[in-house]
C-alpha cells in the first residue's frame, strides 16, 4: 500500500511511482475509500436531517405548551424534558454535521480514478512487470485561486477574465519497445465578470463561468534505430489520426526523436470517463500506427 491517507485528504492528490500491480491496487483502494466516504457522507447527511427536524418538533411543541394557560406539574416537567431534548438534539446534530463534512474530504471525483483505472489496465498490456510507471493524480476543484489566471477582457471595458487551468493527470513510464510516454489531461474553464448598465440606466454586477473542455497531451520518444523511418511518414502522420467525434486535433508534431499529439476535448464529455478513456486510446492506437509503418519501412 503506497497511499498516504491523511496526506490525500489534505492534498487531494495521489503520486506515486510504481508497477502496474502496485497502482492498480492503490488506484482500486482510492476507489473503496471514495465509495465508503459516499456511503458514510449519506449516512450522516440523512441524521443530521433527522435531528434537525426533531429540534424543530420539540422547539414548536415547548412554545405551544409554554403558552398554555393551564399550569400543572407534569406540563412543567414535560417543558424541561423537551428543553433537555432539544440541546441533546443539538449536540447530535453538531456531531453529524461534523462527521459529513469530514467524510467529504475523502468523496473525490470519480471520473479521474475511474479514466487512470482504465488508462494504466490498458498500457500494462505493453509495459514490463518490473517497469514503472510515475502517476501524478489531482482531485482537486479546477475552479480555484491555485489554477487561475486573470485578464483584461478583450471586448468589454472594465470586465475581467479568471482563466483555470487545471492539469489532474500526469502518466508517464515505458513500453516494452523502449518508447516512452507521457500522458497528461488538463481541465479547462473560465469566469467573465463585470458591471453591465442596463436599458434603466442602473449598472449591475455580472458573472458567468463556462467549462471549455480538456486537453489532452500525449507525447511518444519513440527509438530511432527501431523506427527511424517516421521522418519520411511526416507529412502522412495526421491522415493516421482518428479521434471520437467530440474530440478534435489541436496540434501534431513529428520530430526526429518523438510525436507530440494534442487534442481538445468538448465541454460536454470533459467529465465523461468513458469519452476520456475512448481519446486517450485512441491517440495511442493513431501514433502506434505510425510507428508500426515505420517499423516495417525500417527493415
Amino acid at each position: 500500500m503506497l497511499i498516504d491517507l491523511q496526506k490525500l485528504r489534505k492534498n487531494q492528490i495521489y503520486t506515486a511511482k510504481a508497477t502496474v500491480k502496485n497502482l492498480m491496487a492503490d488506484l482500486q483502494e482510492i476507489a473503496e475509500l471514495d465509495r465508503l466516504a459516499e456511503l458514510q457522507q449519506s449516512k450522516h447527511g440523512k441524521r443530521a436531517l433527522q435531528y434537525f427536524l426533531a429540534i424543530l418538533g420539540s422547539f414548536v411543541l415547548t412554545v405551544v405548551l409554554s403558552v398554555l394557560k393551564v399550569e400543572t406539574t407534569v406540563l412543567g416537567l414535560a417543558i424541561i424534558l423537551l428543553v433537555l431534548g432539544i440541546f441533546v438534539l443539538t449536540i447530535l446534530l453538531i456531531y453529524e454535521l461534523f462527521k459529513k463534512i469530514q467524510f467529504s474530504k475523502l468523496n473525490i471525483v470519480n471520473y479521474r480514478y475511474e479514466v487512470t483505472q482504465r488508462v494504466v489496465q490498458m498500457l500494462a498490456r505493453d509495459i514490463d512487470e518490473s517497469g514503472e510507471i510515475e502517476l501524478n493524480l489531482s482531485f482537486k476543484s479546477t475552479v480555484s485561486q491555485e489554477y487561475k489566471q486573470t485578464i483584461i477582457h478583450p471586448r468589454k471595458p472594465q470586465w475581467k477574465i479568471d482563466k483555470y487551468q487545471h492539469e489532474w493527470l500526469k502518466l508517464e513510464g515505458q513500453f516494452l519497445d523502449k518508447s516512452h510516454f507521457l500522458l497528461t489531461a488538463t481541465e479547462l474553464s473560465k469566469t467573465q465578470y463585470g458591471w453591465k448598465r442596463g436599458s434603466s440606466g442602473k449598472s449591475k454586477y455580472k458573472s458567468k463561468t463556462n467549462a471549455v473542455g480538456l486537453d489532452v497531451f500525449l507525447t511518444l520518444n519513440y527509438p530511432q534505430r527501431r523506427y527511424g523511418a517516421v521522418k519520411i511518414l511526416q507529412n502522412e502522420v495526421s491522415n493516421a489520426v482518428k479521434l471520437p467525434n467530440l474530440s478534435y486535433l489541436r496540434g501534431l508534431k513529428v520530430t526526429e526523436k518523438a510525436m507530440h499529439m494534442s487534442v481538445r476535448m468538448a465541454p460536454q464529455v470533459a467529465d465523461n470517463s468513458g469519452e476520456i478513456y475512448q481519446t486517450i486510446t485512441m491517440m495511442f492506437l493513431s501514433l502506434y500506427q505510425v510507428l508500426n509503418l515505420a517499423k516495417i519501412l525500417s527493415k
